[in-house]
């Protein structure tokens, strides 16, 4: 899991396209709750989001035509299609779709301007035939229940409405309801163009699932409070950990972790032979390792590919290695990390070479230099290398919104030169996201690309820490926020008092009282101070309440913080911390 890189620090106890014509302005909204209709310029459809935020990786894809109900208007929260802000509107719709008297509907949001309040300029929707067996099931809902609308015979038309992770929901004998993909026929066209409005992913978290997902990151968060980094976490928590996520419906990593069983290569063997391959085929010895982690697994869907995988981890100024085996213990493929800058190569034990040039630093940190006549220009450079980011990263929009840092660079010996761009989305020069793509010189042949795994989480991390930002604008400081806003935005960190725990103002008041024993503190001293309040759930369940200098104090002024940790079932105070700041 890769830690956020800015988080708050307000408390020191605490864990720490295919497109249509520009679009026209959506009808004003009436009174809400109201009725409207999808009618979005964007591929004829419009992204379900779990927040007024994220538009490209949505709950759910939802085409136009589809009555939904708004049920409020929100501001944004981060990201926004570029090609809806020509409207000049870039709020969101909290919107409810297919409701029944059985059933509560989806919910999610959607761009307001995506909408519109005139059900006369509804589109068709598609038409589709139910598919996969005599009796095709229609259900009430996307996999909470397992409640029947009906089943209805192979062949049975159906209007599709919407496309969600495992379900299509569809319009069928006058009644709306969810039914598996493989339970749908569509004819080629439709199929083009369901195809063109899917997003690269769709949310984990989908429509309704939200408390299901919550009591499963809370489940898999004991087991990172218990045994620390899942790198290093022994077999049997790896496979509790799937296990874990296959009983809520969920991925604990690609990867599906099991138990070896008494014919596999054990762990020790594995261990032993994934040394002795490094040193093989790396030159790197015995010596070289700080540390290991071990997995054994297979991809999902594919468990005739279960194996080892053998992460070394090499002591500081030394490389980290990675050696993957089958079950027998017979090495299947084997990656190095990256080598130092300025070295030409490296041989193995067994007089192979490595090749650093197939090295990330070896084209981010090269000599300036200057492309000669018959080398490609700098903008041919970028335009080729805007090609390669927009292929990578599906979710790539307007060239406009991204600025490129492009330098042309050769290595030491002056025997290889490249362009190297860095494609930089929006986002403050100080967080550090690029996307860079190194084209050898004189034609521009592709030789390097920043890992699009790695960029699409700094780019999930940025959209997060947006969002953050945003919500420390609109409520004020992190510290300040309810005890219901901190689980929302941190649930993996922080909860809410179940029955039977002491009150909040009860655990306010066991903290004044034992901070005012220990520091002799007075009303006048804590209404001076600003108070923050934490419920945490990541160890173990406790209060934890700071009183601490605000933040409208000045530069030179004096700075002072106290923070008091209480038991919630028996009020014992477990811990005092203070007086900081204070000489």
């Amino acid at each position: 899991m890769r830690p956020m890189r800015n988080i708050p620090a307000v408390f020191l106890l605490a864990v720490a396209l295919l497109l249509s014509p520009i679009p026209t302005p959506a009808a004003e909204a009436p009174l809400l709750p109201a009725e409207a209709i999808i009618n979005s310029p964007i591929l004829s459809a419009a992204n379900l989001c779990n927040y007024a935020d994220d538009y490209f990786t949505p709950q759910a894809v939802y085409f136009n035509g589809t009555p939904l109900r708004v049920m409020e208007i929100v501001p944004t929260q981060g990201d926004f299609p570029l090609e809806l802000l020509e409207t000049g509107d870039d709020s969101w719709a909290r919107v409810r779709i297919g409701a029944t008297g059985i059933f509560s509907g989806i919910e999610g949001y959607i761009p307001l301007a995506s909408l519109n309040f005139d059900a006369a300029q509804a589109q068709l929707l598609p038409e589709v035939t139910l598919d996969g067996g005599e009796k095709v099931p229609v259900y009430q809902d996307n996999g909470l229940t397992d409640t029947l609308l009906g089943e209805y015979p192979a062949g049975t038309q159906a209007t599709l409405m919407g496309w969600l992770l495992d379900w299509a929901q569809v319009k069928v004998d006058g009644k709306s309801g969810f039914v598996r993909h493989d339970g749908i026929f569509m004819d080629e066209a439709i199929k083009e163009r369901l195809s063109s409005a899917l997003p690269l992913s769709f949310d984990q978290i989908q429509p309704g699932h939200q408390d299901l997902y919550a009591a499963y990151t809370s489940e898999l968060m004991q087991l990172y409070a218990l045994h620390g980094d899942s790198n290093e976490w022994p077999l049997s928590i790896k496979a509790q950990a799937s296990e874990l996520a296959a009983k809520y419906g969920y991925s604990f990593t690609p990867d599906i972790n099991v138990m070896p069983e008494a014919s596999d290569f054990s762990q020790e063997d594995a261990l032993e032979r994934a040394i002795a391959a490094a040193e093989e085929l790396f030159g790197l010895e015995g010596e070289n390792w700080l540390g290991f982690g071990l997995s054994f697994s297979y991809p999902e869907e594919e468990p005739d590919k279960l194996g080892w995988k053998i992460n070394l981890w090499a002591k500081p100024g030394n490389q980290d290695a990675v050696i993957w085996m089958d079950r027998h213990g017979k090495v299947t493929r084997s990656m190095l990390s990256d080598m130092p800058a300025g070295d030409s190569g490296a041989e193995s034990k067994t007089g192979a070479v490595i090749d650093i040039s197939a090295q990330v630093e070896y084209y981010l940190y090269g000599k300036r230099a200057t492309p000669g006549e018959d080398v490609l220009t700098q903008k041919q450079a970028e335009d080729k290398a805007w090609e390669v980011f927009q292929a990578a990263y599906g979710r790539a929009t307007g060239r406009d919104t991204y600025r490129f840092d492009s330098r042309y660079l050769r290595n030491d010996e002056d025997t290889r030169q490249w362009w190297l761009v860095s494609i930089v989305p929006p986002f403050p020069e100080e967080w550090d996201i690029h996307y860079s793509v190194a084209l050898l010189a004189p034609q521009g042949e592709l030789i390097y690309t920043t890992n699009i795994s790695l960029f699409e989480e700094d780019m999930a991390w940025a959209h997060r820490q947006q969002e953050f930002d945003s919500l420390e604008v609109q409520r004020g400081p992190y510290n300040t926020w309810s005890l219901k806003e901190k689980a929302a935005w941190d649930p993996q960190f922080y909860g809410l008092p179940r029955e039977g725990d002491i009150s909040l103002e009860q655990a306010l008041a066991i903290a004044k009282a034992r901070l005012a024993k220990d520091y002799n503190l007075e009303e006048v001293d804590f209404s001076r101070l600003e108070e923050a309040v934490f419920f945490e759930i990541a160890a173990e369940r406790t209060w934890r309440i700071a009183y601490m200098t605000g933040g409208d104090a000045t530069e030179g002024d004096p700075w002072e913080y106290y923070g008091v940790t209480v038991d919630p079932i028996t009020g014992y105070v477990t811990e005092v911390i203070g007086p900081y700041g204070l000489e």
